[in-house]
């Protein structure tokens, strides 16, 4: 049995091996949709790792006899149901300390670090800790919570998924959709353009699996981090915000010319440029010129959606 039969022996969906000796996810086929699979091989010896039948790695080296691992069925069984189970629990809880908070009232550190006031955050409470808590919601059923504390760090409510939700601010007769990562990204676009509605995805990775409105204009909100991209050769936010643009079928809009990786940085910076540029014009002026801007750049790259097939 060569390394490419042994790890399909293990469940692993293959039909080539990549011997760079790195580890690569794969498919299997206990989990056809998602990579719960892995395996790593440098020409001679391997490894192999499947994570619904495996307590831990299982090596592989030509010299030795491999036969088919056997795979117990009714112990899969019980994992699956254990981690819904604990899944279930998770969200039950998330929901009950979300209902124990306090609605926010008055603004937060959190918010105020991002120049951002009231606007657009309702259905965010406080918990006793002073820690924002933000709804994370999926076909209007709370299913997490992120938590913010006043410094800016950020939690998910452990054990609970947050895979397709979204906290949405909406705005009665929208004309435009955002979707975005970030909670102070959305407020700050939601505060600057009059006309649209936010879906805060939380993570780029959930961009693409976040359910929106597909009638209408729609664009991605992306987050440009450039720094990354010069560490490490590709842009991580970008991609991921071509990814979901790609699938919902609409432009994306990224910010340039900061420091900063989002549009909520791009309205703080953008104003202490021009204030810098401007100093004897009064604030509230050019703060309403810089929303104009992201109004602008929203506005320029939206794609006008008539349904599911784009057919009007």
């Amino acid at each position: 049995m060569n390394f490419l039969e042994h790890a399909q022996s293990c469940g692993l969906i293959l039909d080539h091996i990549i011997d760079d000796g790195r580890w690569h996810r794969t498919k299997t086929t206990d989990h056809t949709h998602k990579k719960n699979g892995a395996y790593v091989f440098d020409g001679r010896t391997g490894a192999v790792q499947n994570w619904a039948t495996m307590a831990e790695p299982l090596t592989w080296r030509p010299e030795r006899e491999y036969v088919a691992p056997i795979i117990d069925r009714a112990v899969i069984a019980r994992k699956k149901a254990e981690q819904r189970r604990s899944l279930v629990v998770a969200t039950q809880a998330a929901r009950e300390f979300y209902a124990s908070c306090e609605p926010l009232q008055g603004g937060h550190p959190y918010l105020e670090s991002h120049q951002l006031t009231m606007t657009g955050c309702y259905g965010l409470r406080i918990d006793a800790t002073g820690w924002l808590v933000v709804p994370v919601r999926l076909d209007g059923n709370v299913m997490s919570v992120q938590r913010i504390s006043p410094a800016g760090e950020k939690k998910f409510w452990h054990g609970a998924s947050v895979k397709g939700g979204s906290y949405l601010i909406e705005r009665r007769g929208a004309q435009l959709t955002v979707l975005c990562e970030g909670l102070a990204t959305g407020l700050a676009i939601f505060a600057a353009v009059p006309v649209t509605r936010i879906v805060v995805a939380f993570n780029s990775g959930n961009l693409s699996k976040v359910h929106i409105p597909r009638r209408g204009l729609v664009v991605v909100a992306a987050d440009n981090d450039h720094a990354t991209a010069e560490r490490i050769g590709h842009n991580p936010g970008l991609k991921a915000a071509q990814d979901a643009a790609q699938a919902i079928g609409c432009g994306i809009a990224a910010p340039s010319g900061i420091v900063g990786t989002d549009w909520a940085d791009y309205r703080v910076e953008r104003l202490s440029q021009i204030m810098a540029e401007r100093p004897k014009a009064r604030e509230g002026d050019l703060r309403r010129a810089v929303d104009s801007e992201i109004a602008a750049a929203m506005m320029k790259n939206a794609i006008y959606l008539c349904g599911p097939s784009n057919l009007c």
